[in-house]
Parts: C-alpha cells; structure tokens; sequence
C-alpha cells in the first residue's frame, strides 16, 4: 500500500480492517482502529478479527467466512473488545473486495455508543411526553409545517368523537374537516387549524353543535427559532358556561330584585326624609318657642325683681325725702335766727363777745352757712336721681301690662339706655337722632327687651372705644328704630345666621346665642321685621320696622 492510500485511511473518521479470509487474520488496520480500540498497529495485526468481534452470532459469520462463504453486511450492530476489556458498541458494514486476485474483506466501523445514549434519551423523553400528554386534562393536538397531525392524546379523540376508523385510515384531512365541521363557527374553526405557521398564541372559545363548549389555545411549535408546527389545546368548559350563564341569570334576577327593593327604599326614604324634615320644622319651632318663652319669662322675673326694688326703694326714698325737704325748712329757720343773734353780737360784755367770736372761728360759720345749703340741695338731686332711675326700671319692665298699649318708643329707648348705661359708658359715645316719631301699639316692656340686646350686642362689638348711634323716624304707616355701631362687624358667611337659635359668635361662656332670635320673633309677632347691613371692620346696622296700629289676626309673644 502506498502512502497516499494509506494516508487516506487514516484519515477516515471510521475505523477500518481489512481482515484476510482464510485465516481470518487482520492485514491493515488503519489510525481511527488503532484510537478507539486502543491496540498499536503490530498488536492489531497480530489478532484474528475474531479476537476483536466476539459475540456469537460474530463467531458464526467468521467461520462461514472461512469455509469460504463471503457474505456482504450493512449496518449491522455489533460489540468489539477493546484492549483495556471494555466492550465498545458500534454499527458495522463487511463487503469483499479483491487484491492480486485474492479475496479479501473490509470491515468499517463506527462508535455509536453515544448515539445509542442519545436515542435512549430521546426514547426516555418520548415516553415522558406521551405519558405528560395522556395525564393531561386537556386534549392536545400537534399539526406539524405540512398540515399533517403529528400526534394527539386519547382526550382529544375522545373529546370530539372522532371515529375510530377515521383514526385507522390516518386521513388528517379527514380528521380535520371531521372537527371543524362539529364547531357553529366552521369557517373560523378551519382557519384556525390551517394557521400553522401563526407566531403568535391564540385563545378562543369554540361552540360545539351538540351544546358543548371547547376553550381552544394555541401556540407555534419551534425548533430553535424556526416554526415546525402547531399545538392546540382543548378544553371542555361547558360546565363552567352553563354555570356562568346560570350565574348571569341568578344576578340578572337578583339585579332585578335589588332595583326594586332599592326603588321601594328610596321611596319610604324619601317619605322618611319629607316626614324628617316637616318634624325638625316643627322641632325647630317648638324649641325657638321654649327658648324664648324661658327668655321672656326670665325677662318677667327679672321685671318683677326690678319692680319689687323699685317699690322697696320707693318706701325709705319717699321719707328720706320728705325728711331732708324738712330739713331743710328747719335749717334755713335756723340760718335766720343765726343771723338775728349776730345782729346784736355788739351789746354783749366784751368778754362774752370775745368767746363767741372764738367759736365762730373754730366752726367756721361762715362755711357751714354756705354748705349746708349745696349738702341739701344735692342730697334732694340725689334722692331725685335715685327715684328716676326706680322709675325706669318700672317703665322698663312693665310687669304689669297683659296686652298691647299705645307708646312712645323713644321713651322706651330712653329708659333702656338708663338700664344699660352701665354697660355703654366705658365702651362708646351714644348719640341720638331721634325723628319725633308717633306712638305705637305694643307691647312696650318686650320692644324694650329687644333695644336692650341691640345694644349690648353693638357694645360687645366695639373692642376699644367707638360710637353708638340711635335713629328713629317713620315711613308712612310704619314706624322705625335703627341702631348703628362702629364696631368689627359682621362676616358674611355668618350674617345669614344671626337670627338662629343658640347661633353666637362670642367666645364660650360670654354669649348664648338667644338674644337676636328672640328679638326677632318679638318684632315678627308685633308684625314687623329686622333688617341688617354689615360690613367686617366697618361695622353694622340693626333696622327694626314696625306698624303702628296692631293686626286683629296678630300673635303677640306673652
């Protein structure tokens, strides 16, 4: 064999031995021999190829061999002895060849002992797949690039009835058309199983003929990133739509139910709420009325401790009186005959004249003649003072009076301010534009209850010192009373609210929100009205306008 030959085969990635028949001795064995079964070359052709292929059926083809019976072989699987005593698989081809006439015999072999490895894995993972995919509970369908079925599971024959001798024949156009034509939505169904080469997942639900439901997914089978089929999984989800629509059906009803019960609800509801607010109407009367018939019967208990005072005072004011005016008769008779001794102070003895001018001096006559008269004169202005102010504490409380009278309402402002003057002095200069108005029928004591709250009201709000002003005057039948103050006024968000109940401003404890809302149902019953202006940091005006003549049909707050 020349170099060339040789060199080719040792370059052949299979082994090869060419094996001498008669004596079954192994000529040339060439590199990739030599690797894989891990003899040198001079031990390789030392052996029989008998030594090498041990296995029965081996020893039988080797004997025929020698007896002359040359028989080709391809790709028969066999086990080769290796020098370290493993036994190495390999898939093997025999063909004669000649040389010089003489026959010979060329074996090649390759290792498929990996290849077996990866088959057996690849049978492993078959199994597994199988097994995975008769588990399942979902029936599966594998349509490979061609449009052919490549594999589906029992579940899926089973689910779609397809009959058996369809499954026999193995018409996947049969078994496909046999499918879509059992889905209402044929055409879409068809398309669906025709979309092979699809990238994306899909998911659908699919009604059966029969009533059933089959939720169908599926996916591109890749080999790497190549799309080489299909897989569609069906599920039956029947149950869950009949249950779903039962449950639509039930809410639907229950739906129903809930609108009617919650019209009928909001009906007594909105009876309840009409009822509410007619009851909190006449709650909110009923407590204006309680609030001020306590006001006005604390007002009355107040008038008649004013006038039980001013009767007590009266008593020892009247003999206090009376007394210093005797007094003062008496000391004037006295001054006189005072004056008569002086006149004849120069016929005494000098010594009598001298100790009577002594006392003269140390009494200091002169003074007492003086003073005793302004003592006098300002006690009886004092006990004057004391019955007028008696006088207006009467004239404010009328206690006395059970139904409307005739008054002068600027009397009446005048004898409020005598009451309150206390409370205005330190706070605001009064001044008075007073209009010469006609007397009214009223209820005095109460219209005077009302001018007192105006007051005290604009004097709590003048912080430091300010001005109260007081206007009357008269607008054809009517007659009005305003009173202005200089104080911080009032803010808008609050000057709907004056007149509520309990509603103050104050800080705790210095007011109890009363004072306007009985004022303003005393002026409302005398069939008049209160009307405010206000401006924050300028001040605010109270205006009260009432008939002169009473209304036969008037309610009047008693």
């Amino acid at each position: 064999m020349n170099s060339r030959e040789r060199l080719m085969l040792d370059h052949s990635p299979h082994m090869m031995l060419l094996v001498e028949p008669k004596y079954l001795r192994v000529v040339i064995a060439n590199r990739a021999a030599q690797q894989m079964l891990g003899y040198s070359e001079p031990a390789l052709l030392s052996m029989t190829i008998t030594d090498i292929e041990s296995s029965l059926q081996d020893v039988f083809y080797w004997k025929d061999v020698s007896n002359g019976q040359y028989l080709n072989i391809e790709a028969q699987e066999g086990l080769y002895q290796c020098a370290d005593g493993s036994m190495l698989t390999v898939m093997k081809s025999i063909g004669l060849v000649h040389h010089d006439g003489a026959p010979l015999l060329l074996v090649q072999a390759r290792d498929v002992q990996d290849e077996r490895q990866v088959e057996d894995t690849l049978a492993h993972a078959l199994s597994q797949l199988r097994a995975t995919l008769e588990s399942t509970g979902n029936g599966i369908l594998v349509i490979d690039l061609q449009g052919k079925i490549a594999s589906m599971n029992r579940l899926f024959s089973k689910m779609w009835g397809i009959p058996d001798d369809l499954l026999l024949e193995q018409d996947d156009t049969a078994i496909l058309e046999f499918i879509a034509a059992h889905v209402l939505e044929t055409d879409a169904c068809r398309t669906r199983l025709q979309e092979i080469v699809h990238g994306n997942e899909t998911e659908e639900i699919f009604r059966l003929r029969d009533g059933r439901f089959f939720e169908c997914k599926s996916r591109p089978q890749y080999l790497g990133e190549r799309i080489i089929g299909r897989v569609f999984g069906y599920n039956d989800i029947t149950e869950r739509k009949r249950a779903e629509e039962a449950l639509r059906e039930s809410r639907d009803k229950l739906e129903e139910r809930v609108q009617t019960r919650t019209t009928d609800l909001q009906m007594a509801n909105a009876t309840l709420l009409t009822e509410k607010a007619r009851q909190e109407i006449l709650i909110k009367k009923l407590e204006e009325a309680q609030n001020q018939l306590l006001q006005s019967e604390k007002m009355a208990s107040i008038g008649q401790l004013a006038a039980g005072v001013a009767h007590e005072i009266n008593n020892p004011v009247g003999f206090v009186n009376s007394n210093l005016g005797a007094l003062q008769r008496y000391m004037e008779d006295m001054l006189k005959l005072l004056s008569a001794y002086e006149q004849i102070e120069g016929s005494l003895a000098a010594d009598v004249l001298q100790d009577i001018k002594q006392l003269k001096k140390e009494i200091d006559v002169g003074f007492l003649r003086e003073d005793i008269g302004n003592l006098l004169t300002e006690s009886l202005d004092g006990l004057q003072r004391v019955k007028r102010i008696v006088q207006d504490l009467k004239d404010f409380s009328h206690v006395d009076e059970s139904e409307r009278q005739w008054a002068n309402l600027e009397m009446g402002l005048e004898s409020t301010l005598r009451v309150v003057w206390n409370e205005l002095k330190y706070k605001a200069e009064v001044i008075k534009e007073y209009g010469t108005i006609p007397h009214i029928e009223c209820h005095p004591s109460q219209l005077n209850q009302v001018f007192m709250n105006l007051l005290v009201n604009a004097s709590h709000a003048i912080e430091d010192h300010g001005r109260i002003t007081i206007r009357t005057g008269q607008e054809g039948e009517n007659v009005w009373v305003e009173i202005e103050d200089s104080g911080k006024g009032i803010q808008p968000e609050h000057l709907g609210r004056i007149f509520e109940p309990f509603f103050t401003t104050k800080p705790v404890g210095k007011g109890t929100g009363l004072g306007l809302s009985l004022s303003y149902g005393i002026v409302q019953k005398h069939g008049g009205r209160i009307e405010v202006k206000s401006e924050p940091g300028k001040g605010s005006i109270f205006k009260i306008v009432l008939p002169q003549h009473a209304g036969a049909s008037d309610e009047i707050l008693t």
